[in-house]
C-alpha cells in the first residue's frame, strides 16, 4: 500500500512538473492583443460583443488612460496609465498586479505569444513585463513612445517606433537587431505615433508623422521593399503643380488580402494600397460636400477633417472610419462608400467591430454607440468622462476607457475603465437599481438551466437565463450570492436604443403627376422624405412600374422615352427605420414632331 501510495505521489509531482515545464514556455492566447486587436491593427475581433448589456466591473485609475488597454490569456486586462504604472485585473475586474515604470505609459501595451508584456513610456523606454508581473529587460529608445509594439507571429521580433523617427527591431532578450529610420522636417528627425503594423508574411509596415510615406520592411534586416507616397497636386493634370501632402498619424492597417488601409491628416482621402509593390489600388475622399452624402451646411461646419485614429475592418471586408467630424463612414472593399451616418456631437471616434459586424465606437461626447453593418444604432453607454478605444474581451463583452473630462477644470486628472458584458447583470429588470423585483425575477427561474448536463429539460435557444447571473448555465445559489453582492447598488448599462421610424414618403414629382406632353428626355426627381438615406427607384410602362435600381441620388434618368407613351414610376423610401412605399405617378409624353413650348412663367 505504502508503495502505491508513493508511486502515485510520484507520478502526480511527475505531472505537476511536466504541467508547470509546459505552462511556462506556452502559447497564451489573446482576446486583443494590442492596438486594434491584433499586430495587423484591423480592430476586427474573433469574438462577438454585446449588443447591449450592463457594467461588469469598473477600474478607477490614479491618472489618464489615454492609450488602448489589452485583453491577454484567461482573461487578463492590461490598462497603461500615465501615473506611471500598468496595472494587470483578472477578468473580475480584481488588481492582480501592477508594475511602475516611474514614467507616464503612453503607448498600448503589447502581449506576445507566451504572454510577455510590451509597453513604451513618455522617458522613451520599452519595458518588457512578464506574466506576473516582474521586469525581464528595457531597452532605451531617444523620444517618448506613443507607438504600441508589434510582435512577430513566432514572438521572435518585437517592432517599436518612437518619436525619434526609429523603427527599432528588438529580439526576445531586448538587444537590439536593426532599426529604420524616417525621414523628417528640414533637418529635424521625424516622428512617429502611427504603431507598426505586420502582415501575414511577416512584412512591417510603417510610416513617420513628417514622412508622407508608408514603408513596407523585411523583417529580416530592415531593408525597404517598397515606399508608397501620398503626396498630391494641388492641381491634378497640371505637371508644374505645387505637391501637398497628406500625413500618416493613424497606424496602417492590413486586411487579410494584404491590402493595406491607410487614413491621413490634412487630407481626408482613405487609401488602399497594393501590397505587392506599394500603389495605390484606389482612395476615396470621405469628406466630399457634394458626395450627397452630408447636408448643405456640412461644407462651411466642416471644411477641413483629418482623421486621427486607425479604420476597423468588418468580417465581410467592409472599412468603418471616423474623421473628426460627427459621421461613421462605411467603404467597401472596392473603394465605394456604403453609407454614412451622424453620430454624437463631436467627431475623433475609435472603433471595434465584433464578429457579428456590431461596431463600437468611442468619443469625446462622453457616449460608446453600437451600430449594425448597416449603420443603424442599437445601443448607447453614456458616461461623464471622454472615451476612447473600445476592446473586445471575450464574448458578449466590451471594455472602455474613459478620461475625467472636468480634468482641465479642477485639477483631477484620473480614468475609469469599464467592463461591459451582454450577460449576467444583477439588474435582471433594467431599471439601474438591484432590489426585491430582481429578486423576484430570480426566484422564478429558480433551478432552471440552459445546459444538458444539468437535470433540466430546457430546450430554448437562450445561451443564459435571465437569473443566471455568473453565466453558469444554472440558476441557483451562486446567482443569489452575485445578485447580494450587487445589493442596493446603481447599475450602469449599455442601453438598447428605441427602433428607428421609418422614413417619410417621397413628394413634389418633377415631372408632375398626370402631366401630358412630357419632352422624351425628361429627368426625373422628387423631394426625398424625411430620414431617408436611399431610394429605390421603380420606373416603366407597367402600373405597378417594375424595380429598377437602389441609388442616393434624388434624380434619375430613364434615357431617351418613345412618344406618347404614358409611364408610371414610383419612389420607395429607405432609411435605418424601414421602407415606406411611395406613391404612383404617371405621365405621358409629347407626340413626334418638336416638343411643345414650356409654359409661361407666373
Amino acid at each position: 500500500m505504502e508503495f502505491i501510495l508513493s508511486s502515485l505521489l510520484y507520478i502526480s509531482f511527475s505531472m505537476v512538473c511536466i504541467i508547470l515545464l509546459y505552462s511556462e514556455g506556452s502559447v497564451r492566447a489573446s482576446t486583443w492583443a494590442s492596438l486594434g486587436g491584433n499586430f495587423r491593427r484591423t480592430g476586427l475581433s474573433e469574438d462577438y460583443g454585446p449588443e447591449a448589456g450592463c457594467v461588469k466591473w469598473q477600474f478607477d485609475a490614479n491618472g489618464p488612460v489615454s492609450a488602448s488597454v489589452t485583453a491577454g490569456f484567461d482573461g487578463r486586462v492590461h490598462i497603461p496609465c500615465e501615473d506611471g504604472k500598468i496595472y494587470t485585473l483578472d477578468a473580475n475586474g480584481v488588481l492582480l498586479w501592477s508594475y511602475d515604470a516611474n514614467s507616464p505609459l503612453l503607448s498600448s501595451p503589447s502581449i506576445g505569444p507566451d504572454g510577455t508584456i510590451y509597453v513604451g513610456s513618455e522617458s522613451g523606454i520599452v519595458y518588457a513585463i512578464d506574466v506576473n508581473g516582474s521586469l525581464l529587460w528595457t531597452h532605451p529608445t531617444n523620444g517618448p513612445i506613443y507607438s504600441s509594439p508589434a510582435v512577430s507571429g513566432n514572438g521572435d521580433s518585437i517592432y517599436v517606433c518612437s518619436q525619434d523617427g526609429i523603427l527599432y527591431a528588438l529580439e526576445p532578450n531586448g538587444s537590439e537587431m536593426w532599426r529604420f529610420e524616417m525621414d523628417g522636417p528640414a533637418e529635424l528627425p521625424s516622428a512617429t505615433f502611427g504603431s507598426p503594423a505586420v502582415g501575414a508574411d511577416g512584412t512591417i509596415y510603417i510610416a513617420g508623422l513628417y514622412d508622407p510615406n508608408l514603408y513596407a520592411l523585411e523583417p529580416n534586416d530592415g531593408s525597404v521593399k517598397w515606399s508608397c507616397s501620398f503626396a498630391f497636386p494641388v492641381e491634378p493634370g497640371n505637371p508644374d503643380s505645387e505637391m501637398k501632402s497628406g500625413l500618416p498619424f493613424a497606424s496602417p492597417v492590413v486586411a487579410v488580402d494584404g491590402t493595406i488601409y491607410q487614413t491621413l491628416i490634412y487630407d481626408s482621402n482613405l487609401c488602399a494600397v497594393e501590397p505587392n509593390d506599394g500603389t495605390i489600388k484606389w482612395s476615396v475622399n470621405l469628406a466630399d460636400p457634394a458626395s450627397g452624402w452630408f447636408d448643405a451646411n456640412y461644407a462651411v461646419e466642416y471644411f477641413d477633417v483629418d482623421s486621427w485614429s486607425e479604420p476597423a475592418l468588418g468580417p465581410d471586408g467592409t472599412i468603418y472610419v471616423s474623421l473628426d467630424d460627427p459621421y461613421l463612414r462605411a467603404v467597401d472593399a472596392n473603394g465605394s462608400i456604403k453609407w454614412v451616418v451622424p453620430i454624437g456631437n463631436t467627431g475623433g471616434f475609435t472603433l471595434a467591430v465584433g464578429s457579428d459586424g456590431l461596431i463600437y465606437a468611442a468619443g469625446d461626447d462622453a457616449n460608446l454607440y453600437v451600430f449594425d453593418s448597416n449603420g443603424i444604432g442599437l445601443a448607447e453607454f453614456q458616461t461623464d468622462y471622454w472615451l476612447s478605444y473600445p476592446v473586445i474581451a471575450g464574448e458578449n463583452t466590451i471594455i472602455v476607457s474613459g478620461i475625467n473630462d472636468e480634468a482641465e477644470l479642477t485639477g483631477d486628472v484620473n480614468s475609469t475603465v469599464w467592463s461591459i458584458r451582454g450577460y449576467g447583470c444583477a439588474d435582471l429588470n433594467r431599471d439601474e437599481f438591484v432590489n426585491f423585483i430582481d429578486f423576484a425575477l430570480l426566484a422564478a427561474e429558480w433551478l432552471d438551466c440552459t445546459d444538458a448536463e444539468y437535470p433540466c429539460n430546457y430546450e430554448g435557444e437562450e445561451l443564459y437565463l435571465l437569473g443566471d447571473i455568473d453565466a453558469d448555465k444554472y440558476v441557483h445559489f451562486s446567482d443569489i450570492a452575485s445578485l447580494a453582492g450587487k445589493w442596493l447598488e446603481d447599475i450602469e448599462w449599455l442601453r438598447p436604443l428605441p427602433p428607428p421610424p421609418p422614413p417619410g414618403q417621397a413628394s413634389n414629382p418633377n415631372p408632375p403627376n398626370e402631366a401630358i406632353d412630357v419632352i422624351i428626355y425628361t429627368i426625373l426627381s422628387w423631394t426625398f422624405g424625411l430620414d431617408a438615406t436611399s431610394h429605390d427607384v421603380y420606373f416603366g410602362t407597367s402600373n405597378p412600374p417594375p424595380f429598377v435600381l437602389n441609388q442616393s441620388a434624388t434624380t434619375f434618368d430613364p434615357g431617351t422615352l418613345d412618344y406618347e407613351t404614358t409611364y408610371y414610376w414610383q419612389i420607395n423610401e429607405v432609411g435605418p427605420g424601414g421602407t415606406i412605399t411611395g406613391v404612383i405617378w404617371s405621365f405621358t409624353t409629347h407626340g413626334e414632331g418638336p416638343p411643345p413650348p414650356p409654359p409661361p412663367p407666373t
